[in-house]
């Protein structure tokens, strides 16, 4: 399972629901996996708890890029130094990956078999469509 698609999927599942706030494409996996208020509420619970942990995430991660990059610009910054400036990115993304994860797992934890079996076709689908934009990209424009 691409990380990309199920990451998405589980982020828009635990951002339902938000009401007027909710998007098109929210609403329409909410109304696909038939969730019930119960699940929407705890979803939104699950968004509000992980959502401060996440943006901090991803600012520690955007943040060690950045530094990395500005570094590789600088051809006299010795390989050495260059070694923890990526390590330090990598760990980052990876402490990332693993706080996603646990939303993920959290997320999982609140729907039926049958909601995680439509899930996964949902995901699935997805990645059809993601590789068809991909191929599209490839291959330019078709004028």
């Amino acid at each position: 399972m691409k990380p990309v698609i199920w990451t998405a999927l589980t982020l828009i599942l635990a951002a339902l629901p938000l009401g007027a706030q909710a998007g098109p494409r929210a609403k329409r996996i909410a109304q696909a996996l038939q969730l019930t208020d119960a699940q929407k509420v705890s979803l939104q619970a699950l968004r509000q708890k992980h959502r401060p942990d996440l943006l901090r995430r991803r600012e520690v991660v955007q943040q060690a890029q950045r530094a990395l990059r500005t570094a590789l610009q600088d051809a006299a910054i010795p390989e050495a130094q260059l070694r923890p400036l990526f390590d330090k990115a990598a760990g980052a993304r990876f402490d990332l990956l693993l706080a996603r994860r646990a939303l993920q797992r959290e997320t999982q934890a609140l729907l039926t078999p049958e909601q995680r079996l439509k899930a996964a076709e949902l995901r699935g689908l997805a990645r059809g469509q993601l590789r068809e934009r991909v191929r599209g990209l490839r291959r330019g424009p078709t004028n």
